[in-house]
């Protein structure tokens, strides 16, 4: 009995007793499955919590990759509004040219030094003016639109819309206002409106009812604005002059030229070729002298045209 152990098992109401002999073998192996169980149950549970932290991780994962799913969902959205809105521009911006090539016509504006785009990629809105003897564009007051800005694009188009409804509704009378220059050569005033220094010679003053406009001998000379011819002849002050009569009571005057190519009762259409500038009549040299006479009174001709533009 020396390897040998023996285990008693006593009711508790002093019933049977039951005995178990176990050898140092047996024991040794019931031993071992004791400790194969305990290891068997601190491996599941330490395989449950690695279980555990590692479904947690994933979840965390899950749900930072359906919130990238989101954002990227929003972002095609943002993308697919931004593409929309820049083909709203390209197309809005293509009716404004259109827009702008009507007014110009009507307008009888050239449309190489007023264009009001930019063909360069931020589409830029220029701006030139028509002032005293200027064709030089100048710089805008407030900051461009650019495709970026589809609403200023929007508010830009409805405003030429704007402009264009009224240029049409009201072409008759802007044709017959000299809103033009005489000249598309750029040039400088020489002598303004008003009173001046007598040019032939001495200190008196004279009163100078025009303005006048240097350029070259023979340059071409156009109607300011569309009517009637009524004086196309020689006078030993303005030289070969021309005089046009607009209606409402506005006439304009074009003298010292080389060459007139209409007579009077001729109708005259805005824009259109008249006369060749010179040196004829009292005159210090080859220019255009222009003016203008509402109702009878002499007046600045470039009031018509002091504007710009956008004005």
């Amino acid at each position: 009995m020396k390897n040998k152990y023996t285990f008693l098992m006593i009711p508790p109401d002093h019933g049977q007793t039951k005995q178990f002999q176990v050898t140092r073998k047996g024991r040794q192996l019931i031993i071992s499955g004791i400790c194969s169980i305990c290891l068997l149950f601190v491996g599941m549970f330490s395989f449950n919590l690695y279980l555990s932290k590692t479904v947690g991780a994933q979840e965390a994962q899950l749900a930072a990759v359906e919130e990238l799913k989101q954002e990227n969902l929003a972002k095609d959205q943002e993308i697919a509004q931004l593409k929309a809105q820049s083909q709203q521009v390209v197309k809005d911006i293509a009716t404004m040219q259109e827009l702008e090539l009507r007014l110009t016509s009507i307008l009888k504006i050239d449309p190489d030094k007023s264009s009001a785009f930019s063909t360069t990629s931020n589409t830029s809105i220029a701006s030139s003016t028509l002032s005293r003897g200027s064709t030089t564009p100048t710089t805008p007051t407030t900051p461009a639109p650019t495709i970026s800005d589809p609403e200023q694009i929007s508010r830009e188009l409805k405003l030429l819309e704007n402009y264009y409804a009224l240029a049409v509704e009201n072409q008759e009378e802007i044709d017959h206002t000299p809103s033009i220059l005489p000249l598309k050569v750029d040039f400088d005033i020489a002598s303004e409106f008003g009173y001046r220094r007598n040019p032939f010679g001495g200190w008196s003053k004279e009163f100078h009812n025009g303005v006048d406009m240097p350029c070259d001998y023979g340059t071409e000379v156009y109607a300011t604005a569309s009517g009637v011819v009524t004086v196309s002849t020689y006078d030993r002050v303005y030289g070969r002059v021309l005089e046009i009569d607009h209606g409402q009571g506005i006439e304009t005057i074009y003298a010292h030229n080389s060459r007139l190519l209409f007579k009077e009762g001729d109708k005259i259409e805005k824009g259109e070729l008249i006369a060749y500038s010179g040196n004829s009549g009292r005159s210090t040299g080859s220019h255009l002298h222009y003016g203008a006479r509402i109702n009878g009174v002499t007046v600045d001709p470039l009031q018509f045209t002091d504007f710009t533009k956008e004005q």
